[in-house]
């Protein structure tokens, strides 16, 4: 009997196709391997950066210890929230992430309890906006110091997922070919998040980052709450305390366009709020830079159908120093660092006229965009190259480029041998008036 070889030779892709949607170890590292893998290889995995330099938490690390040298009992913290996008997540989600910093960092020490509670507000009473768990890294002197706030928000579209999950019950599950019932799972789990942001949803999910963003600024670990469940006063009026902090968010796939969001609702309301008007206040939060660390980025994608923001194409008329509209904005500098793989199906790099026409100017944004390869591409018997998708959607919380851009920045002076060697940066400058 002579075998049809147009037929068999999809065999292998359907495996490895299937190892990629459902994350299956076993297969993945069983025939997947032994028919696409042979022997270590170079990591040849591409890394293109194109934009600002911008300054790595190493950095802010640094500035504790020259402030514990001078004998100054206070100094800034150190603080990173972690945003995460579509799918399913417990708190815990970001554990290795958190890991991989504090280990870049020397941060071998960790507070032997974490505080976790659950978000409120005052005026979305009776609404569920998900946990708020943070953990705090140091090092042996107890000098250096992380606090890492993890915002689970699944929560609040819990239930209402639950409405679609009769399709993964054997009812209507059996009728599908394997490979598509894994397909079929994966989209009900995550493509709903996106449909229920941009509905009703959308505002709960944002008081949660806006909670989360409360509680970052306005206290120290001393002071933040853990169990049960807490309400912020919220950003106006802030606490002038904590400001001195360092502030980076990371975020993944979904929570980037939830993050933004959130700081440009922000951005709107100090400057409705009397408060904002006051001097002290107004230049204690003018005069912070925070970085949002985009992983798996999708703004583009999830900015069509969405209106416009309330002040766009004006960052050059607002946010130079001696501009008249200088008073208008919310941060000295948003810095945008964009990280995309070329081979997730869910990510994309961020065009350089975007930020002037999707983002607040209020904001001040500049932009770093970072595409690399995740996932590395293996050779599929003679049919071109493969790259998983999932790895290349997932994994950024593993990649050691990613971790030495995070802790250490990018710039001509001090970046991380790795990215000198690996990476090919083109470095944008800011145009001259």
């Amino acid at each position: 009997m002579r075998l049809d070889f147009r037929r068999w030779v999809w065999v292998p892709l359907m495996f490895l196709l299937l190892a990629s949607f459902t994350g299956c170890a076993s297969l993945g590292q069983g025939f997947g391997e032994a028919v696409l893998q042979s022997g270590e290889k170079q990591d040849i995995r591409q890394c293109w950066i194109r934009g600002r330099a911008f300054p790595g938490t190493l950095e802010a690390i640094a500035l504790q210890e020259r402030a514990a040298a001078k004998g100054r009992s206070e100094r800034s913290v150190l603080k990173v929230m972690m945003v995460h996008g579509i799918g399913s997540h417990v708190p815990g989600y970001s554990t290795r992430m958190a890991e991989n910093i504090a280990g870049a960092m020397s941060l071998d020490r960790v507070q032997e309890k974490f505080k976790e509670f659950q978000l409120s507000s005052t005026k979305m009473a009776g609404q569920d906006l998900g946990v708020l768990r943070v953990t705090r890294y140091l090092d042996q002197a107890g000098v250096q110091e992380m606090l890492f706030y993890e915002l689970t928000w699944d929560s609040i579209v819990e239930a209402e997922k639950q409405t679609i999950t009769f399709d993964n019950a054997g009812e209507y599950s059996f009728r599908r070919a394997g490979f598509n019932d894994k397909m079929k799972r994966f989209v009900n789990d995550t493509v709903p998040d996106v449909l229920m942001y941009n509905g009703r949803f959308r505002k709960p999910i944002q008081f949660a980052v806006g909670q989360s963003i409360c509680w970052m600024m306005s206290e120290d670990w001393s002071g933040l709450p853990s169990g049960d469940r807490h309400s912020c006063v919220g950003l106006a009026p802030i606490s002038l305390d904590h400001l001195d902090d360092e502030f980076v968010f990371i975020t993944h796939s979904l929570g980037s366009r939830i993050t933004v969001d959130a700081l440009q609702t922000i951005a709107v309301k100090a400057q409705e709020t009397p408060d904002f008007q006051e001097r002290a206040r107004a230049r204690a939060l003018q005069d912070i830079r925070i970085s949002v660390i985009m992983l798996s980025n999708q703004i583009p994608l999830l900015q069509l159908g969405q209106a416009a923001p309330e002040v766009y194409g004006q960052i050059d008329a607002i946010c130079r120093p001696d501009s008249p509209r200088a008073d208008e904005r919310l941060f000295q500098e948003t810095r945008v660092v964009a990280f995309s793989d070329p081979n997730d199906l869910f990510s994309y790099a961020i065009p350089a006229k975007f930020l002037d026409v999707h983002m607040d100017s209020r904001l001040c944004p500049t932009l770093t965009n970072v595409i690399l390869n995740i996932a590395p591409a293996t050779s599929l018997l003679g049919m071109g190259e493969f790259a998983n998708p999932m790895t290349a959607h997932l994994e950024y919380d593993n990649d050691e480029r990613v971790i030495a851009l995070i802790t250490q920045g990018l710039d001509r002076e001090a970046m991380a041998p790795m990215i000198l060697e690996r990476c090919d940066w083109i470095e944008a400058v800011p145009a001259k008036e």
